[in-house]
């Protein structure tokens, strides 16, 4: 599986503000480079799960047709900004982006949403379509991934509901779930 950030631009948030965080934090100085990430997902609660690596690709000079301010953004998020966990938490929005382009290709991100609602993002112009994403630098994939659906169980009379979470770390490593019958 492959995914170049330029194709944020395609889901109507953009992603703008995501962007530099995830180069920084896959590529480090990398203007233009490739990360491999190893990714797990379920379709569904009730589907087998599917495993491979994610590749993350990404070009500033090309992004720059689409985010003018992408060179000076990742400038100060290099040499000024220490708040790694912001950075993490962007930078595991994109991997569920792309992990969802292949998971569920038709799927879009179109809202973000309120604090309360037990997930980050509504998918597909839908307010019954939503995913919960987290990050961390370090730590256990499994635990992380259990408390982030437990979070999600919190709002389950959605009719689709995701979680997806990534740990940074050594070998970077995804889970994204349809926690959904």
């Amino acid at each position: 599986m492959e995914y170049d950030l330029i194709r944020l631009f395609e889901h109507p948030l953009r992603f703008r503000s995501c962007i530099p965080s995830a180069i920084v934090t896959l590529g480090g100085n990398l203007d233009a480079g490739r990360c491999e990430i190893a990714v797990e997902w379920r379709s569904s609660a009730s589907a087998r799960p599917e495993s491979g690596t994610l590749t993350i690709t990404w070009d500033v000079v090309t992004l720059q047709l689409y985010f003018a301010e992408i060179a000076e953004e990742l400038k100060i998020i290099r040499t000024r900004d220490r708040d790694r966990a912001r950075r993490i938490e962007n930078a595991a929005t994109v991997v569920a982006v792309a992990v969802m382009a292949h998971a569920e290709p038709a799927t879009r991100f179109t809202e973000r949403a309120e604090i309360g609602t037990n997930h980050d993002y509504y998918l597909n112009d839908s307010t019954d379509e939503m995913i919960e994403i987290a990050g961390r630098w370090e730590g256990g994939l499994p635990d992380l991934f259990a408390e982030k659906k437990r979070q999600s169980d919190g709002n389950n009379s959605l009719r689709k509901r995701w979680v997806s979470v990534t740990i940074f770390q050594k070998m970077a490593r995804n889970r994204t779930a349809g926690v959904h019958p």
